[in-house]
C-alpha cells in the first residue's frame, strides 16, 4: 500500500522537497529529481516508464500478499484486505489516468471505497 502512496503522491512530495523513489531507479529511467516537481511540465516518456515500473512492482506485491494469505486467516484479516483492495483499485485508477500524478492527486470517491470495502465484508473478496 505504501508503494501506491508513493506513486500517488510523487508530484506533491517533490514540490515539498521529498522524493521517496530510489535514486538508482530514477537514474535507470533517466528521470531527474527536479522534473518530479515541475507539475504538468514534468511529464515525459521516461517518467511514464518509471511509473509503470513502480506500478508493476506494487501489483506484484499485492498479488503475492493475496496469494500468501491462508484461507483460515481471511476473516481475521478483513480490515487489511479492505484497505488492500482500496489501494489496489487506486493504483488501477492511477494507471488508467496514465500516471498524471505530478500536477494532481488521483483518488477514489468515498462511494467507490465503501463499495470495495463492502465487497470484502460481504463476499470475502
Amino acid at each position: 500500500m505504501q508503494l501506491t502512496n508513493i506513486i500517488r503522491d510523487v508530484g506533491e512530495d517533490a514540490q515539498r522537497g521529498r522524493i521517496y523513489l530510489p535514486v538508482n531507479e530514477l537514474q535507470k529511467f533517466d528521470v531527474k529529481a527536479n522534473e518530479l516537481g515541475l507539475g504538468q511540465k514534468g511529464y515525459s516518456e521516461r517518467f511514464t516508464a518509471l511509473m509503470q515500473f513502480q506500478a508493476k512492482r506494487a501489483q506484484q506485491v499485492y498479488d503475492e500478499a493475496f496469494a500468501l494469505l491462508p484461507a483460515q486467516d481471511a476473516r481475521a484479516q478483513k480490515p487489511g484486505l479492505m484497505m488492500a483492495k482500496i489501494y489496489r483499485a487506486l493504483l488501477d485508477e492511477i494507471q488508467r489516468e496514465n500516471f498524471q500524478v505530478l500536477h494532481q492527486r488521483i483518488s477514489l470517491t468515498p462511494l467507490r471505497k465503501f463499495w470495495l470495502a463492502w465487497k470484502v465484508q460481504a463476499l470475502g473478496r
